[in-house]
């Protein structure tokens, strides 16, 4: 495929509105792929005498959505968590209010398959013993069928409600409750599991497979003959005197390893589209701590080294360099750095 082929699709990838999507914080943690974990944020939601400052607002919307609308402002809220059935089952979320025995099974991806009829009788007893209404919600990401009075709510339609309500609570809501509880609503949402929705960026990639695959295969093969750069090197630079290792690292680094003082050292000669790099850096703590010292020294002190944290950036060449002036750079410093390192001995 001619190169101008390839330019022109890089442009048009360019051209491409960025569509990056910012990732939560749960998202990186992972927690909420474990249904245990998200039941744990949402029981901590559902408590209105939590420090999240929010009241009821998950409560009376989770209720709302089950056809409860009476609930007031609650001072006895308990909220239990993995609560056991009669014949050994455990129920995710147990809200008992002052007038009502609330049941909650959290689904988010695992199938229906607990023994609701077990649940709803265990649900009815302590709301019996108690004097109070039962309410039985199986609160799930995918629609699930109505049983044993268990009533389904989506998360979708859970999200939308908290929304709509969430304007009354804002002055009153911890700040930092309020951030982690868009987190959590934004994880939840991007756990659907709906139908794949494709943006620009992938319909790109779907339209230039065969250009992309050629631009990739083309890339490769450079990265190759930059690497047979590496290999020519080494082959063509004897190790120096006082070298204790010289060899290849991650195909793209030709090393060569010191111990200079009782410290190990090494220098590192890569190769990349940008040119070649030499650089010199300490493999431990004591060392770059000895690295520091040997550039203080005179020899060494006015020559034009870039220090870039814990590594000295030595020298750089374009990658039409011929071998010949490259090695003679990096003897120089192998000769540089010796020389210094017998003052540094005597000192």
């Amino acid at each position: 495929m001619p190169y101008d082929g390839l330019l022109e699709l890089l442009q048009d990838f360019e051209a491409l509105p960025d569509l990056n999507k910012s990732v939560s914080i749960f998202d990186i943690a992972g927690y909420p792929h474990y249904e245990n974990v998200s039941s744990n944020i949402l029981a901590f939601y559902l408590n209105p005498n939590n420090e999240h400052g929010l009241d009821n607002l998950f409560l009376s919307s989770l209720l709302n959505l089950a056809g409860v609308n009476e609930l007031g402002r609650q001072e006895g809220v308990q909220v239990s968590r993995e609560v056991s059935t009669k014949k050994g089952g455990r129920i995710d979320i147990v809200v008992e209010t002052d007038q009502r025995m609330i049941g909650i099974e959290n689904k988010i991806f695992h199938h229906l398959n607990n023994d609701l009829g077990d649940y709803s009788s265990s649900i009815d007893e302590w709301a019996g013993k108690n004097k109070l209404e039962a309410t039985k919600i199986i609160l799930s990401i995918k629609k699930e069928a109505n049983s044993h009075g268990f009533i389904n709510v989506t998360y979708e339609d859970y999200w939308v409600k908290i929304k709509e309500n969430l304007g009354s609570y804002i002055t009153t809501s911890s700040q930092k409750w309020l951030l982690y509880l868009v987190d959590f609503m934004s994880t939840i949402e991007n756990l659907s599991g709906g139908k794949m929705e494709l943006d620009d960026n992938d319909q790109f990639f779907i339209e230039n497979k065969e250009r992309i695959e050629s631009l990739i295969n083309a890339r490769n093969a450079f990265m190759l003959k930059l690497n047979s750069q590496v290999r020519e090197l080494s082959d063509f630079i004897d190790k120096p005197v006082g070298c204790d290792r010289q060899w290849i690292y991650s195909k793209s680094i030709l090393v060569h390893d010191y111990i200079l003082s009782g410290n190990s050292i090494a220098f590192d000669l890569e190769i990349s589209p940008q040119g070649w790099r030499l650089e010199l850096f300490g493999r431990n703590t004591s060392s770059e701590s000895y690295l520091k010292d040997l550039f203080l020294q005179s020899n060494l002190s006015n020559r034009n080294v870039l220090n870039k944290g814990t590594r000295y950036r030595l020298d750089e060449y374009e990658l039409s360099t011929e071998k010949s002036l490259i090695k003679e750079s990096m003897v120089k410093w192998f000769n540089l750095i010796s020389e210094a390192d017998k003052k540094y001995a005597t000192n």
